[in-house]
């Protein structure tokens, strides 16, 4: 019982470390309660833990807490440690600059996809998101990339999550999956227009890192009219498939039918 409770301790730690979002001065227990639905005691407990520990540290000009720096020694670990990101700068900057949009790498992260690397064109007019942003994993073209080169295992992971926390996403989540498989077997990328937020455009394609067989996806995406359905389907859709080609273990339509296939990768 200790040990599931401490386990549960954990879990609740790396949940409020997980409400922090890129941009956000500081958050207060009861907005950490708001967003991780646990009790305001409960966040009050694990905060102070947190903070002598260094991950969090007091924001003492709005009586809240704001990332520590040993969260931030945490997370640059683990970039560094990831030598997709850059294998992947090059060719990611020439494709940004070519084509004037923001090109970005991302790993799951429950039921997001939170980005690791990022390149943007000069003249790029595009959304703010930037490295340590997330999107939803459902309704977002490089999500539903990711969600083609899903094995079983990891499906049925990310629709249970869903279940918890967006129920309507995970009634979803089988038809999703089914129609990024398609594009990816047809055209070599998933095509997203305005179903994550209205007047954003974006392509995507699954990659399969090198040197860990981590699965990933990477994206390209703008303002919708700069976007058009024709520039993406030929010029920017066959691109973010080449650039997946380039850097992962396996091209996107060999990754998913290996997937489809039920054979490891």
């Amino acid at each position: 019982m200790k040990k599931e409770t401490s386990l549960n301790s954990l879990r609740r730690g790396f949940l409020i470390l997980e409400t922090f979002g890129v941009g956000e001065d500081s958050l207060s227990n009861a907005e950490i309660s708001a967003r991780t639905g646990m009790p305001k005691s409960t966040v009050s407990r694990l905060t102070s833990v947190l903070c002598d520990m260094g991950y969090l540290s007091p924001a003492l000009e709005t009586g809240g807490f704001r990332i520590g720096a040993g969260a931030l020694r945490l997370g640059y670990s683990a970039l560094a440690s990831m030598n997709i990101r850059q294998r992947a700068r090059r060719p990611m900057q020439e494709l940004a600059d070519r084509a004037s949009v923001s090109v970005s790498l991302a790993i799951r992260q429950g039921v997001h996809m939170l980005y690791i690397e990022q390149a943007r064109g000069a003249a790029a007019v595009t959304t703010r998101l930037t490295v340590g942003d997330r999107l939803p994993i459902v309704v977002s073209a490089i999500g539903q990339a990711y969600l083609a080169a899903c094995d079983g295992g990891e499906i049925a992971e990310i629709a249970e999550l869903l279940a918890e926390s967006d129920p309507q996403a995970a009634a979803t989540l089988g038809d999703k999956v089914t129609d990024a498989r398609r594009q990816i077997a047809e055209q070599g990328f998933c095509l997203s227009m305005d179903t994550w937020l209205p007047g954003i455009h974006a392509i995507a394609a699954p990659v399969l890192d090198l040197d860990t067989k981590t699965r990933m996806a990477v994206n390209c995406g703008g303002v919708a009219t700069l976007l058009p359905k024709q520039r993406l389907l030929e010029d920017l859709g066959p691109a973010i498939e080449a650039l997946a080609s380039h850097i992962s273990a396996l091209p996107p339509r060999a990754l998913v039918a290996e997937v489809e296939a039920g054979r490891q990768v």
